[in-house]
């Protein structure tokens, strides 16, 4: 029994890894398996990849560097035979990421700037009592009067009309490179106020000046998109934007253009890239709203865009992030790519798992390690540590991120048995689920069950390659299909699972039982049983259990009479000594 026993453990813990492996891949397994696709894809191929796959090859794994370089036009814009502000701040992120100098790119990046054309900008003076301001330009000056109710009396020369029943100054747009200098008798305050020209939405900038009487303000547009030749690129404007803010370059005189142009560019996913610029609140809330189930899809390319998406979340918490993460993972082709798609592959590696790719020297070492925190730049409220390693576009802060409670941001905290409807769950300082812009309520049950169970839910009609319809499952939204992986087979991981486990038991109920089933054994195989064995006769109608050839049958053979009562019983085989013993007892006792 012992040994039964030692056979049983023995085989457990031979199976049990199996059974795990195949129940439960864990998140690390899996991030690593995607790691290992691409660097299979990577090396050894880079002088045969797109520039834009070389690129995003060496913003996650650092492969492709020379390639990269290589493709510049002396290392100051990309690619070298038509430069383009997108692709020169692609390359700007991934060789900075790589530990190189990437100031001459940066510059060129700069130097491509442009005044927007379609937006317009407004003065406002406020004070708490009425006064009399003057404002001083290209060396006139203009008199006005700011009344109690908030009005302003009269335009300000050919710069500044009145605007907006009155309450603002409009610049013209010859003059937005003039400098106005704003002076009052009464304490008072100036901002700068601008829209879309056809947009019925103000901003307000975020640059406020205050002044005591007689004192003065001043105050002047600074506003710029980046421009491929003579025309605004609002999509290599957003990769612009965030590229120099990265390596901490002034990227607020672009930030009016990329917010008011906004509506007009979402499927460029801008909120997060303005929520990584900016940090923005209302940015962040919106991005987690466009969530389509688990991803974002709003270029038509999910995966893509889910990367995108995370990438603004990269340093927070949400329960958007934790879903997404899971589709993404449940949405591994079987090598561990992404449809093996380089640059999504590389996209979502980058912003969801990002390892550090820039080699660590004596004054660079990890953040974390470092005791300091990996954060978003505009959440640092602290120093930036520039000597200190952060994988992703995160930097390193000498300060912890500080965050606001729930009330503070206006939000409600969620019973466990509740969602947040219509709103958006947010990380608060004393919750990790605050309801910000919805309210709580019961969840309602969702009967979409194509994503937990391998699928993806298309909204184009048509699924991607090695993926097929299936009408097994359903998606969140009417409109979309469901698409399954032509490899797999849905539960194919539930059914060898259980196949493992019933091999366990028959194991276990095999030694339990051993000796029972040898003797049922043996009897099988010598064709007796209590130790004579009934031939079926002919009219069973069954055919014999054995071959013929295995035992011939016993002839039986008929006795005269006479003979019969004449038959000795037959003498009982010795079995051994004891048995010999048994029998001379019996037989002195019989004497």
């Amino acid at each position: 029994m012992r040994k039964g026993v030692l056979l049983f453990v023995f085989l457990f813990v031979l199976v049990l890894p199996m059974i795990l492996a195949v129940a439960n891949e864990t998140e690390d397994s899996k991030k690593d398996k995607a790691y290992a696709c691409l660097n299979s894809k990577v090396e050894g191929n880079c002088s045969t990849l797109s520039l834009e796959q070389k690129i995003f090859s060496l913003l996650s794994i650092g492969k492709c560097r020379d390639e990269v370089e290589a493709a510049s036009s002396s290392n100051s814009c990309w690619p070298a035979t038509n430069c383009d502000v997108k692709t020169t701040a692609q390359a700007i992120l991934s060789l900075n990421n790589a530990g190189k100098n990437t100031d001459a790119a940066e510059d060129w990046l700069l130097s491509q700037n442009k005044t927007p054309e379609n937006l317009n900008w407004f003065l406002e003076i406020e004070s708490s009592e009425e006064t009399i301001c003057t404002i001083t330009y290209s060396g006139t000056s203009n008199r006005v009067t700011v009344k109690e109710d908030k009005t302003i009396s009269s335009s300000a020369g050919n710069c500044l009309s009145l605007a907006q029943s009155n309450y603002w100054l409009k610049i013209s747009q010859n003059c937005l490179d003039v400098e106005f200098t704003v002076s009052c008798d009464r304490s008072f305050l100036t901002t700068l106020l601008f829209k879309k020209t056809d947009s019925s939405t103000i901003h307000v900038s975020k640059d406020i000046s205050e002044s005591s009487a007689n004192g003065s303000t001043i105050v002047k547009v600074n506003s710029f998109c980046f421009a491929n030749g003579n025309q605004c690129s609002y999509e290599g404007s957003l990769w612009a934007a965030l590229a120099l803010e990265k390596v901490e370059k002034d990227i607020s005189p672009f930030t009016p253009y990329l917010t008011t142009m906004l509506e007009d560019n979402k499927r460029y996913l801008p909120e997060s890239f303005l929520y990584l610029i900016t940090g923005y609140e209302d940015f962040r809330n919106n991005l987690l709203i466009k969530q389509k189930g688990s991803y974002w899809e709003e270029s038509g390319d999910k995966y893509y865009d889910t990367a995108l998406a995370l990438l603004a979340l990269q340093d927070q918490v949400y329960t958007q992030k934790t879903n997404a993460k899971e589709w993404l993972l449940a949405s591994q082709d079987s090598a561990g790519c992404w449809q093996g798609n380089i640059r999504n592959t590389a996209f979502i590696l980058y912003s969801v798992w990002p390892r550090s790719s820039s080699p660590v020297g004596p004054s660079d070492q990890d953040c974390e390690e470092q005791g300091f925190d990996c954060m978003s730049s505009m959440n640092c409220e602290g120093q930036i540590l520039n000597n200190y390693d952060c994988a992703g576009i995160s930097i390193c802060c000498d300060t912890p991120l500080v965050l606001e409670t729930c009330s503070e941001m206006n939000g409600e905290i969620c019973d466990v048995n509740e969602e947040c409807a219509g709103g958006t769950d947010v990380e608060a300082f004393d919750t990790t689920t605050c309801c910000v812009g919805g309210t709580c309520q019961e969840p309602t049950s969702s009967t979409a069950d194509c994503e937990p169970n391998g699928g993806t839910c298309e909204s184009s009609g048509t699924c991607d390659e090695g993926y097929e319809e299936s009408s097994s499952y359903t998606c969140d939204y009417s409109v979309d299909i469901c698409c399954t992986p032509k490899s797999s087979t849905p539960g194919s991981s539930s059914i060898l699972i259980w196949i493992l486990v019933i091999l366990v038991i028959l194991v276990v109920v095999g030694l339990i039982f051993k000796n029972k089933l040898q003797m049922l054994w043996f009897r099988i195989t010598s064709g007796s049983k209590g130790g004579s064995k009934q031939e079926p006769g002919p009219s069973q109608g069954f055919p014999p259990m054995f071959p013929p050839t295995s035992r011939p049958p016993i002839q039986r053979r008929i006795l005269p009479p006479s003979q019969q009562g004449q038959m000795r019983r037959p003498t009982p085989r010795r079995s051994g000594g004891e048995m010999d013993d048994v029998l001379k007892k019996l037989k002195e006792m019989g004497s």
